[in-house]
């Protein structure tokens, strides 16, 4: 009987044991399962994250690009629908001057109608006189009553003379300031159609201009949808492989548990065993004591009966136990932090040198006879009217932009009567130099060139004075 007890007791051991190691092998092998999947999701995971960044960065990238291009879009339809305004208004300019025209042909037809009608007066009377002979002019003489009467006759020829005179030289200078004046006009109406068609140039360039930008924007738009499709892709890749983590983590957790828990089972049932041996152990040595205490009884009651001689013995039993320990150290990581700072600075505002409207005018008389080029600044090689101001003017120390619509919005704004020599004069899609006189000096045209001209020969819509 004892012998099956220490046998079932030992079984229960090694049964406990058992347990114990197969539950750290399971989980084991389920925490190397799961760990091999997780560590595939995580590396799966990093590396759509990586791809999805870069395709950020490059969607990042269009969408800056094509807020740029749009701007420069924006920009080109602005300056389209400026051309387009300063194309009507030189339209209705045009029409305008075209009455002027006509107009001056009607008083040019009227003076000259009026120079042959006192033409043939002066020959009638011219006549008269040639065919009567010095005696009509003598009997009119001695036909007056008195010497007051003779001098107002003597007067009377005179004046009648001086007046024919006269009169013809007034038509004739009519005429030539109306011939003077339609030839004028007819220069400023060339002009004028030479601007429009720069214009209609304009025009054309720049509606190509935005149709090349347009067709770039298009492109950015293809680019920017594929950009969006493949970041779609990777951020499900990335949603995916979550999923597979947080799966494999919640696998790992219940293995965990489920390992601690058998390994708590294992630990119970080996204490139990571990108590089952003590307390048989405790058993065994009670009985083990009763039995030595009975032999010694009864050796004694025998050694007293038998002889007067006593020989006690005693069976000394020692039990030892051992203790271990174990200890554990731990470790710092330091952490350092890093600052920086930008600072920038700008360059200070160019200071005018404090020259005369006279002295900008003075300077800008210099380039009479240079060609004019659109969208050039060059006061040697070409200037558009604008370029050609803002050039002038940067001589001076100004910073004036290179638009004529924005020019009419520099300075300070003064009415024509008040213009001095360097102001602004402004017209729709054009601007020169205010010499005085009622004279411009500026780029007019690809014909005229840099040239001065008269001031009121379009409509001014402003004057800006940009010195004092």
């Amino acid at each position: 009987m004892k012998i099956h007890n220490t046998n079932f007791k030992h079984a229960n051991v090694k049964f406990a044991s058992l347990l114990l190691v197969t539950a750290v092998s399971l989980s084991s092998l389920n925490t190397a399962f799961a760990t091999s999947r997780k560590s595939q999701a995580q590396d799966a995971k990093k590396t759509a994250e990586s791809n999805l960044n870069s395709v950020n960065n490059n969607i990042s990238s269009i969408t800056s690009k094509q807020q740029e291009l749009q701007k420069e879009i924006n920009a080109l339809d602005a300056d389209l629908v400026e051309l387009l305004v300063n194309m009507d208004i030189l339209s209705d300019e045009l029409d305008a001057k075209e009455l002027e025209i006509k107009q001056a042909n009607k008083d040019l037809k009227a003076a000259q109608e009026k120079e042959t009608e006192q033409y043939e007066r002066m020959k009638k009377r011219i006549r008269y006189m040639y065919e009567r002979g010095d005696d009509s002019i003598l009997e009119a003489l001695l036909g007056a009553t008195s010497m007051s009467d003779f001098l107002n006759r003597i007067n009377y020829c005179t004046a009648v003379y001086d007046y024919d005179r006269e009169q013809l030289d007034v038509y004739k200078q009519t005429k030539q300031e109306v011939i003077d004046l339609k030839s004028q006009l007819l220069t400023e109406q060339s002009e004028m159609e030479e601007m429009q068609d720069n214009y209609k140039l304009q025009e054309s360039d720049l509606k190509e201009m935005v149709a090349q930008k347009e067709a770039t924007m298009d492109n950015f738009d293809s680019q920017l949808s594929q950009a969006k499709i493949l970041a779609a892709q990777y951020k499900e890749t990335i949603q995916q492989q979550n999923q597979i983590i947080r799966d494999e983590e919640e696998k790992e957790r219940i293995a965990a548990e489920e390992a601690a828990r058998a390994a708590a089972a294992a630990e119970q049932a080996a204490r139990e065993a571990a108590q089952q041996r003590a307390r048989e152990e405790e058993a065994a040595r009670q009985r083990a004591q009763q039995q030595a205490a009975a032999q010694q009884a009864a050796a004694q009651a025998q050694a007293n009966a038998s002889s007067s001689n006593n020989t006690p013995s005693s069976t000394p039993s020692s039990s030892s136990t051992s203790n271990s320990s174990s200890t554990a150290g731990s470790s710092n990581t330091p952490s350092t932090d890093s600052s920086s700072s930008n600072s920038g600075s700008s360059a200070p505002a160019v200071s005018p040198s404090g020259a005369t409207g006279s002295d900008v005018i003075n300077y800008a008389t210099q380039f009479i006879g240079n060609p004019y080029v659109w969208g050039g600044t060059s006061l040697t090689h070409g200037a558009d009217c604008s370029g050609f101001v803002m050039s002038v003017y940067a001589h001076f120390g100004y910073s004036l932009p290179h638009s004529s619509a924005a020019m009419a919005g520099c300075g300070r704004g003064v009415s024509y009567s008040e213009a001095q020599p360097g102001d602004l004069i402004c017209y729709s899609g054009h601007v020169a130099l205010y010499m005085g006189g009622g004279r411009i000096v500026g780029a007019q045209s690809t014909r005229s060139g840099i040239t001065t001209q008269n001031a009121t020969y379009r409509t001014i819509i402003a004057v800006r004075r940009i010195i004092n």
